[in-house]
């Protein structure tokens, strides 16, 4: 095992809810005439936020099924897939059946490497980490919790609302009954400031990396984050505000300076269409 550091790539931006957005939180209590699903709040403010964890799972949910729609032709280039076949270990009843989806958590089956080399020499596991079986890969990304931006904020402390209570109705198909619940979702157009980074280890694994990352915030705009996602809620959008690459002679001195920013890229495409620029900043021409 081996592992070394060569600096952290912060992503920064805004994510934009382009329709109702619903993660939810745990009630403890029932009201009557209360939200039934309410979204998670930070307990400090009250405020709706996006939790990282939640953020991170989606991201890498749908780089797992891209992964495993492309396995036969991403085997030559990723050792760490070699013991694997397309599918789920569900059908089987057993995990780590030698499918990709081998691991249940939670009545879920998801991708994990069982090993370090091999989470090492995964797509996946290699960018959003592995608790494996035998050993551990620790995420070379870190995805944080999503506030409020200031702007909603403000609308907040003016009085506007920034959630909506919607109520669905389920129809019992053989006696037309109704059953009535109202979902508790963050209005369309809140935005919310995100920060992901992305930890340099290896200088020739990082360009693949940072489009695999960019490849599932692609992805996601094009799905949904959090629930009831088939019946419109949570398409979202990436607004990008900062890159920068902060290097290993940054944490050593201090040195703001040693700093490097690109320019803007407004969006998550635009900036994969420009990777090198990022790239450049990591490894310049010549090193």
């Amino acid at each position: 095992m081996n592992r070394e550091f060569y600096g952290k790539v912060i992503i920064e931006g805004e994510i934009e809810a382009l329709t109702g957005l619903h993660i939810g939180a745990q009630r403890d209590i029932s009201e009557i005439g209360g939200i039934d699903n309410p979204v998670i709040k930070d307990p400090h403010t009250g405020l709706p936020y996006i939790p990282g964890s939640s953020l991170k799972g989606r991201l890498r949910s749908l780089f797992e099924i891209y992964v495993n729609s492309k396995l036969d032709e991403l085997k030559d280039q990723y050792k760490g897939l070699k013991n694997y076949t397309k599918g789920s270990c569900r059908e089987i009843g057993k995990e780590n059946c030698g499918r990709f989806f081998n691991r249940e958590l939670h009545n879920i089956w998801i991708h994990v490497c069982n090993t370090y080399e091999e989470a090492r020499n995964c797509p996946v596991c290699r960018l959003f980490g592995a608790s494996g079986k035998e050993s551990n890969f620790p995420s070379r990304v870190i995805v944080r919790d999503a506030f409020l931006t200031e702007e909603w904020k403000e609308k907040w402390r003016k009085g506007e609302e920034i959630t909506e209570a919607k109520i669905e109705v389920g129809i019992d198909r053989i006696t037309s009954q109704a059953n009535p619940r109202t979902t508790e979702r963050v209005v369309a157009g809140a935005r919310f400031n995100f920060e992901i980074i992305y930890t340099v280890e290896d200088l020739n694994e990082v360009e693949d990396d940072l489009k695999h990352l960019l490849m599932s915030m692609l992805l996601l705009e094009d799905s949904y984050l959090g629930g009831s996602g088939s019946r419109g809620y949570g398409k979202v959008k990436f607004h990008i505000k900062r890159i920068a690459f902060k290097p290993r002679e940054f944490y050593e001195t201090g040195d703001e300076g040693k700093i490097k920013s690109t320019k803007q890229y407004k969006s998550v495409q635009e900036l994969l269409n420009n990777i090198s620029d990022v790239i450049s900043l990591i490894k310049p021409q010549g090193g």
